[in-house]
């Protein structure tokens, strides 16, 4: 497996204000994404990419533990201030996803929300994701895979869903499906 070549740089920070804005929320509510994912209670969840926490405090409100990982210090800053007002708790990690300071099975679920694309080091960062995950842990990343009537070139990029399902089996995972979630897909991998 070969990094790809096509990789998108990383959100800006100083846009910040749009990933977890009340229109997103709206638009996108997170919620909606979480009923999709199977988790509950007793699960740990990693929010890879969590930004200023658009999901990962609604994650709070419904797993044991998440952990929320970034490579900005200031995106984990605002995902902490976030935390703190909707009065959640969430660990906060930095990381690029090469090495994260986790320990070895200790999470149920990596969740990417429009993130996969900007991971430069996708092959590291998917071996690690391995290591982290339970025996029966599962990655779930979201991407948009279909355009609608009012792309305008804003928003996350249109990737191939086949091509995301190809780089999780050539790092060893299995069981790799496809959720449909509006113009976005979830691929899912198991350990």
């Amino acid at each position: 497996m070969v990094d790809s070549p096509h990789h998108h740089h990383r959100f800006p920070e100083k846009w910040a204000f749009l990933l977890n804005s009340p229109i997103r929320r709206w638009l996108d509510p997170p919620e909606k994404l979480i009923s999709k994912l199977e988790i509950g209670p007793r699960d740990t969840v990693m929010d890879f990419g969590c930004g200023p926490g658009f999901m990962a405090v609604p994650l709070a409100k419904v797993v044991g533990r998440v952990i929320a990982v970034d490579v900005s210090p200031l995106m984990l800053e605002r995902a902490e201030q976030y935390a703190r007002k909707q009065r959640v708790s969430i660990a906060l990690i930095q990381s690029d996803g090469s090495k994260i300071d986790i320990d070895t099975e200790s999470v149920d679920l990596i969740l990417l929300n429009h993130v996969f694309h900007e991971v430069e080091k996708r092959r590291a960062t998917l071996g690690e994701f391995s290591r982290v995950l339970k025996t029966s842990g599962r990655i779930a990343i979201v991407e948009r895979t279909r355009s609608g009537r009012f792309s305008v070139g804003f928003g996350p990029p249109i990737i191939d869903a086949r091509e995301v399902m190809d780089e999780l089996t050539d790092s060893g995972f299995k069981s790799v499906g496809v959720i449909s979630h509006g113009r976005d897909s979830i691929i899912i991998g198991e350990k």
